[in-house]
């Protein structure tokens, strides 16, 4: 019975998360493909960088809805076959896994999509509280402190990842969940290895702060 359900949470997941954002609005409002555009990446970041901001709470609208509906009918599903609500993390952690890989990795979209930071984001604060508090919380003293919110989405993504390890309800559940959330994790890294580049040669783009930004709006520049 579990392996169905998990390959019902696996379809589901990633069938939401290939309904990406920042491509929909991009394609339906402007009638362009995102990834034509600035960094050439699918989320909500460029999406700014070449839209502007009007759109952008619609994208992260789009993207959390689609993660909460995955992530809790991941958790519910799990329910059919223990009662007790102990299997829930994992099934919302692996709704999350297939949620960001179909966000990154849309079928559709020939593969190339988002970096999944909201998805994951998202997935953490569904599974427990504490553990989104902790990761949202390490988001902001990055962003702050380094003003790289690719390196900031990094760091939330792993140190929250690495706390579920101590807030899975299960002990004997805890390796599982943990490993789930970092897979995720290590795999959003990885969809950033580009932007560790730029931070290492210095070109990643800051966040400046109470100064005006560039207008970057419709440029094929790919920094």
């Amino acid at each position: 019975m579990i392996p169905i359900l998990l390959i019902l949470i696996a379809i589901l997941s990633y069938g939401l998360g290939a309904l990406n954002g920042a491509m929909l609005l991009s394609r339906f409002v402007f009638h362009k493909d995102i990834r034509k555009y600035g960094s050439g990446n699918a989320g909500y970041t460029n999406f700014v960088r070449v839209f502007g901001t009007k759109w952008a709470p619609a994208v992260i609208a789009v993207d959390i809805l689609k993660s909460a509906i995955a992530v809790l009918a991941g958790g519910l599903l799990m329910l059919i076959v223990d009662k007790s609500g102990l299997y829930v993390t994992v099934g919302k952690l692996f709704a999350g896994l297939c949620l960001a890989l179909g966000h990154m990795y849309p079928i559709q979209y020939q593969l190339r999509g988002g970096k999944g930071v909201m998805c994951m984001m998202t997935t953490l604060w569904l599974t427990d509280w504490r553990v989104g508090l902790v990761a949202t919380g390490v988001f902001v003293i990055v962003v702050a402190f380094a003003q790289y919110v690719s390196l900031a989405s990094m760091c939330a993504c792993v140190v929250g990842a690495i706390t579920v390890f101590f807030f899975t309800p299960a002990e004997n559940l805890r390796g599982v969940s943990g490993v789930l959330a970092l897979i995720t994790a290590l795999i959003i890294v990885w969809r950033h290895r580009g932007n560790i580049m730029r931070i290492m040669a210095h070109r990643e783009p800051k966040v400046k702060w109470g100064r005006p930004q560039p207008d970057r709006r419709m440029r094929d520049d790919r920094f």
